[in-house]
């Protein structure tokens, strides 16, 4: 099976739509984010689990994603700005807005970032293969849920133990459905080694 899904030109540029809020931060290279994301990581497994370092893990997440869909891609990702709700906004080359892009993490139940690797792991309950896709449908159903910009991308990390070695495709996920109001454009998949992508809607 391919390793890229590109249904559609990923972003959409236009006018911003909703209440989205900027926090300050200037515009910076998506590259930049991720290297700034890696570093840290480097510096030991706090990176995983500390809540102050949730930025940067949405940071790596993005930059990964980057990655894999500028190889494919005609008009590619290349910088971003933080903002408050959804995480991100992002450019192309020429510093042309895409769209917004909200983050969120898929976890084994029980997994807890911030108590990552401090509790034993028979406490988790490790999700069967294929069990795991209504912890996706959850999550997609959550995020419809939000009064996000219209037109706003969805990137769900894969982390979940079972799907690591998981071949999973869009015609699985395409049987999730989505509730007729809903502002998310497209939803993705990262996996866990964030070197692949899958577009399920």
């Amino acid at each position: 099976s391919p390793k890229f899904l590109l249904r559609k030109n990923f972003f959409y540029a236009g006018n911003v739509i909703g209440h989205n809020k900027k926090v300050g931060t200037k515009m910076k290279l998506i590259k930049e984010l991720l290297e700034e994301a890696e570093k840290e990581n480097r510096r030991g497994s706090s990176f995983l689990t500390d809540s102050n370092k949730q930025k940067l893990r949405e940071q790596w997440i993005l930059g990964k994603f980057a990655e894999n869909y500028n190889q494919k891609a005609i008009r590619k990702m290349e910088y971003a700005n933080r903002l408050e709700a959804p995480d991100f906004e992002v450019f192309d080359s020429e510093r042309n807005r895409m769209s917004d892009v909200e983050i969120t993490e898929a976890l084994d139940k029980g997994r807890r970032r911030t108590l990552e690797y401090r509790i034993p792991t028979k406490e988790v309950t490790f999700i069967p293969k294929t069990d795991y896709f209504p912890v996706i449908e959850r999550l997609i159903l959550q995020k419809c849920s939000k009064k996000y910009p219209k037109a706003t991308v969805l990137i769900i990390y894969l982390d979940v133990f079972s799907s690591i070695y998981d071949k999973f495709t869009s015609e699985t996920f395409s049987q999730i459905p989505l509730p007729e109001k809903c502002n998310l454009s497209q939803i993705w998949l990262l996996d866990s080694g964030g070197d692949k992508i899958l577009q399920i809607f």
